[in-house]
């Protein structure tokens, strides 16, 4: 197919920053298009992000970028602000896209760029608005990842979808960060057929998304949302320890009145007994490899990996025989209900 329009037409504006922000920077650049601007929240709200993601290579090298000459950088509070709508005129940009923009952008931004604003969003649309999304994925019991470049509009996740791309986790016991780095190659692929369909189409096609088939899931926040409740089912245990693992801090309870983090852990097959429900959280087992057995859910469960004050180690280096983990029914109440804004685990990042 013949190029209908030309990489120099378009003038991106990127929103926020992710781990394939990167990516379509340099995508750009190679490819002709102009020098991006890139409108992110300030240093502040990526603190956590940066902490966690980066040992695993999934944070990024921005500020890199911006030093080479491959993209211009401005840092706002509320990327809603007049200035900001002041730097897109500026800067002649006629085309937006947001990689995990901290901000909900509103409608004077939107107005500007004249349905040529886009959003990469990490599921597959109309399932899985929202956030946390790879957590759910685990609890959901979803072996797949799922990336979607949507229309922008004013509502949540729900504007038409333009391409969208999934992949399986060939992973047995997958956790969070096999689901990154499944997510960061589908996003490199997405976004390069985006920019395909661009130059190859006069308007960028898309079909509407069916509201009645939406599945909403809100942000999760690891230190609260992350109490185990050691009473449901094994099968349940596991996917919740493995839910809130690496990179995140672990899923927690209490041992002796100290809150732990659980890193890692399996259901023992090798034990067929069904215990009383009494049972649960009970320690039973120190093993000779420093692993722990313990109950749950009314199975025999065994922990590999722990966290204390975030020193990880084996369990049994520390866990001992007789005692119970348990979990706050307050705090197993508030871990359901609560729904964390990046600010407020930001604000507790820096308190730490």
């Amino acid at each position: 197919m013949n190029s209908i329009r030309k990489p120099e037409e378009f003038k991106f504006a990127i929103f926020g920053r992710i781990f394939y922000t990167d990516h379509l920077i340099k995508e750009l650049n190679s490819r002709g298009f102009p020098r991006p601007i890139v409108i992110t929240s300030l240093d502040e709200e990526y603190i956590r992000d940066k902490r966690i993601l980066t040992q695993f290579g999934l944070y990024g090298n921005l500020e890199r970028l911006v030093e080479r000459g491959l993209a211009k950088l401005y840092k706002y509070e509320n990327i809603n602000d007049i200035e900001v709508l002041n730097i897109l005129k500026e800067n002649h940009c006629n085309i937006a896209l947001s990689t995990s923009c901290r901000n909900i952008i509103k409608k004077d931004i939107i107005k500007y760029f004249q349905n040529n604003i886009f959003n990469i969003h990490d599921s597959f649309l109309p399932d899985e608005r929202g956030g946390a999304l790879n957590t759910w994925r685990i609890l959901n019991g979803i072996d797949s990842v799922g990336d979607t470049i949507h229309y922008l509009d004013e509502g949540i996740d729900s504007g038409n979808i333009v391409l969208q791309k999934k992949v399986l986790i060939n992973k047995k016991r997958p956790k969070p960060v096999d689901y990154l780095i499944a997510e960061k190659e589908n996003c490199h692929n997405l976004l390069s057929e985006f920019l395909d369909i661009l130059i190859n189409y006069s308007e960028v096609p898309s079909v509407k998304q069916d509201n009645n088939l939406s599945f909403y899931y809100p942000r999760l926040f690891t230190e609260i949302n992350g109490a185990i409740n050691w009473n449901w089912d094994i099968s349940s245990v596991e996917r919740f320890i493995r839910g809130f693992s690496n990179p995140y801090p672990g899923a927690y309870t209490y041992y002796r009145g100290k809150k732990i983090n659980i890193i890692d852990a399996f259901i023992d097959d090798s034990i067929d007994k069904d215990f009383h429900p009494f049972s649960n959280g009970k320690i039973v087992t120190i093993m000779d490899n420093n692993c722990v057995r313990v109950i749950a859910g009314r199975r025999a469960m065994i922990l590999t990996e722990i966290s204390v004050d975030g020193e990880s180690m084996k369990p049994g280096k520390y866990l001992t025989l007789r005692f119970t983990l348990t979990s706050k029914r307050k705090e197993l109440d508030h871990a359901k209900t609560y729904v964390p804004t990046t600010k407020a685990m930001n604000e507790q990042e820096t308190n730490k």
